[in-house]
This record gives structure tokens, C-alpha cells and sequence, in this order.
């Protein structure tokens, strides 16, 4: 909280700094023009410094997180009947990929979502302000755009969330198909099919899903790439003409550039990350399946245990 609060910190100095460098630029002014040149060199060294050990401390917590919690999912694994039960019963597949790489995943990634959130929210409280301060209407703007943005992408990429579902299990299926051809090198498996067509017969499933996904980020590409090209003109376009007519400084041009990107960058979180948040939804899915028969086994074997 204290590195993303200095970060935020910085980024709103720095518009100002930029804002002072663009005018005296523009207005030829030479001892301004040094000075802020300065100033400029001194916020970008520190927010590198605050940015680099920022991300640092964020990717030691999640392995932290890991190292816990993938012992705590082996823990449980490996306790009384509980291994035999799972790969017995079939209702999970693969538990050894959940706890060893979707773990890993949901580690990193749900701490990712928490910093995005917070520093969302920082952003949003720091620059709602430059951006009123300016212009009211880049404020509301913002607002406007990143609500219609959001809700177009997820009408346009509802569908990853269970096609990533799918990819995660026809994957592992896969790994698990060629482990056990390795392992057993026999020519037919337990259907009497030659167990290379087996394994084709999975590869095939797996890029079957991954075009249905690879067409689903078409169609998501279109529009993000679209909403994103956007973000440096519209605040131009309401700005520029209060320059023309001398209302403004030319740095209050740039520095509306940057504090609305960085303002939409706060709200439009679901358009820009929702590739990630479908991904992490299929992984939350698996790791909470495998959860719930763990406590199921838990239950069944207590009840064994008591009419034994």
C-alpha cells in the first residue's frame, strides 16, 4: 500500500512537472525549460526505483502464497485415504496439474487482480481531480467511455471463461495421455485402440478449443484495440479548442492527455485484462473442485471410519 500510494504519488507530480516543460517549451522560456528538464529526470528515476520494488515485493508475496498453499493442498492430498479416494473416484481430473500449476497460477494472478484493484483506485482519487480541475467534462468523459467499453467486452467475450475451463482440462488430458505412453510403452491401451491414436485423439480435442478461443480474441481484438486507440485523441479533441481560444496553457493539453489515460487505465480494467480474468476464472473453478471433493473425501472417510 505505501510503494502504490508513492507510485500514484509520483505519476500525479509528474503530469505537473510534464505540464510546466511542455509550456516553457512552447513559450521559448530557457531557465524554465532547465528547470523542469531537471525535475522531469528526478520523478521518472524515482518512480523506476518505487516501480521496480514495487512489482519485486508484489512477486515475493504470491511466492509466498505458493510455497503455503500448494503445502497445505499436499497436506491434504496425501492425509489418510484422501489420495486413493480422488484417483478412485475420477471426479477430479489431473489433481496433480491443479496443485502444481493452478496453484502457481492462482497465487500470482489473484494478488496481480488485488494491486490492479487497489491501484485502480489510488488512480482514480488521484487524477479525478486533475482531470476536473481542467475540464468537468474529461471527468465524465472517462466515466462514460470505460462504462461502455467494459460491458461490450464482456457481452463480446463471455464465452472464455468456459472455453479456458475446457483448454485447462483438454490440456492436462493431453500431458497425462503422453506420461502414460512413456511410462507403459504399450501398443494398445485398455479400449484395444493403438494408444497413439488415443494421443492424436486428444491434441485434436485440444486444437479444436483453442480455435474456438484463438476466434473468440478476434473478436475481442477488434474492439479493445479500437477503444484503445482512441484513449490519447478524445481528450484532445475536448481540450484543444480552450487553447485556441487562449483559455489555457499548451502543458494543460498534454498533462489532460496523460491524466485521462491514466484515469480510463484505472476504470477500463475489465476491457484490459479480461483475457486474464476469464483464465483465472477457469483456474478459481478447478482449484475450488478439487477443494470441495477434499472435503467431501474428508466427510466420506469419517463416515467409513465411524460405521467401521
Amino acid at each position: 500500500m505505501a510503494l502504490l500510494l508513492t507510485l500514484n504519488t509520483l505519476n500525479v507530480a509528474n503530469s505537473y512537472v510534464g505540464r510546466n516543460f511542455i509550456t516553457a517549451i512552447s513559450e521559448r522560456n530557457a531557465e524554465r525549460y532547465l528547470k523542469f528538464s531537471l525535475l522531469y529526470f528526478a520523478v521518472f528515476a524515482a518512480s523506476t526505483v518505487v516501480g521496480v520494488v514495487c512489482q519485486f515485493v508484489q512477486d515475493r508475496l504470491a511466492l509466498l502464497w505458493r510455497d503455503w498453499l500448494t503445502g497445505h493442498f499436499i497436506d491434504r492430498y496425501l492425509t489418510g485415504q484422501m489420495f486413493d479416494w480422488i484417483n478412485t473416484k475420477r471426479a477430479i481430473d489431473n489433481p496433480d496439474q491443479r496443485i502444481a500449476e493452478d496453484v502457481r497460477t492462482f497465487t500470482s494472478t489473484l494478488l496481480s487482480f488485488v494491486v490492479m484493484m487497489v491501484n485502480a483506485v489510488l488512480t482514480t482519487l488521484a487524477f479525478a481531480g486533475v482531470l476536473w480541475s481542467i475540464a468537468p467534462k474529461l471527468l465524465l468523459t472517462a466515466i462514460l467511455y470505460a462504462t461502455l467499453g467494459s460491458l461490450v467486452t464482456v457481452a463480446l467475450g463471455y464465452r472464455l471463461v468456459s472455453l479456458n475451463n475446457l483448454q485447462l482440462k483438454k490440456e492436462a488430458c493431453l500431458r497425462h495421455g503422453l506420461i502414460h505412453l512413456r511410462e507403459h510403452l504399450e501398443p494398445l491401451d485398455a479400449r484395444g485402440q493403438p494408444s497413439g491414436q488415443r494421443v492424436r485423439s486428444l491434441l485434436r480435442r485440444v486444437i479444436r478449443n483453442s480455435r474456438a478461443m484463438i476466434g473468440v480474441n478476434r473478436n475481442l481484438g477488434f474492439f479493445t484495440s479500437g477503444y484503445n486507440y482512441l484513449v490519447p485523441i478524445i481528450p484532445i479533441l475536448i481540450v484543444a479548442p480552450r487553447y485556441l481560444q487562449g483559455n489555457i496553457e499548451f502543458g494543460m493539453v498534454t498533462q489532460s492527455a496523460m491524466a485521462f489515460a491514466q484515469l480510463l487505465g484505472a476504470f477500463s480494467l475489465i476491457v484490459a485484462q479480461f483475457s486474464s480474468i476469464s483464465s483465472f476464472a477457469a483456474v478459481v473453478r478447478r482449484l475450488g473442485s478439487l477443494w470441495e471433493e477434499m472435503e467431501s473425501a474428508g466427510g466420506g472417510a469419517a463416515r467409513v471410519r465411524a460405521g467401521g
